[in-house]
C-alpha cells in the first residue's frame, strides 16, 4: 500500500493541484485509509497492505456515506468534513483513471450542508442563503460577486415597491 499514497500524490501533481492540497488531500486519503482499515478489520475482512486490490474494491458510495457519518458522529467540522469527501472524490478520479474502478463512488456522496448563522433582514437571509448555493454549485468568484450584485439590486428595488 505504501505505493498507493505515492502514486496519488503523483496524479494529483500531474493534474496542477497546489501544495497545500495535495498536502491536505494525503492526510484525508491517509485517514480514510485508517478508518477503513479498522472498519474492515471489525468485518472480519483481511487485505494485504501492500496489495491495494481489496482495499479499493471496498470503496463504493455506501462506504463513503458510511465514512462522511462516522465523521459527523465525532464532530468533525462540516468544512473538515467536506474537505475530506473532496479528496475521496478525487481518489476516486484517481482510481477509476488507473482502471481500478469502473466508476468513482464519491461521486455522487454529497457535502454536508455549510449554513451560515442567519441573521440580519430577510433580505439578508436570502442573499446568505444564495451565496451558499452559488458555493456548493461551485461558481466562480466573479459569478458569486456579480449574482450577489445583481441580487441586492433587485431586493432593493422589490422593498421600494
Amino acid at each position: 500500500m505504501n505505493h498507493l499514497p505515492r502514486n496519488f500524490k503523483l496524479y494529483l501533481k500531474s493534474r496542477k493541484a497546489s501544495p497545500a492540497t495535495i498536502k491536505n488531500y494525503l492526510s484525508d486519503f491517509n485517514h480514510f485509509w485508517g478508518w477503513l482499515a479498522l472498519t474492515l478489520k471489525g468485518k472480519s475482512i483481511v487485505f494485504d497492505p501492500s496489495s491495494p486490490a481489496v482495499f479499493i474494491a471496498q470503496i463504493t458510495p455506501q462506504t463513503i456515506k458510511d465514512y462522511r457519518n462516522f465523521l459527523t458522529k465525532n464532530k468533525v467540522p462540516a468544512k473538515t468534513v467536506n474537505r475530506r469527501l473532496s479528496a475521496l472524490r478525487k481518489f476516486g478520479q484517481f482510481c477509476f483513471s488507473q482502471g481500478w474502478l469502473k466508476t468513482n463512488p464519491a461521486k455522487k456522496v454529497l457535502n454536508l450542508n455549510l449554513v451560515k448563522k442567519e441573521k440580519g433582514t430577510e433580505s439578508e437571509k436570502i442573499i446568505n442563503r444564495f451565496e451558499d448555493h452559488l458555493t456548493r454549485e461551485k461558481a466562480s468568484p466573479a459569478t458569486v460577486k456579480n449574482y450577489l450584485s445583481d441580487l441586492r439590486h433587485f431586493l432593493g428595488w422589490l422593498e421600494a415597491v
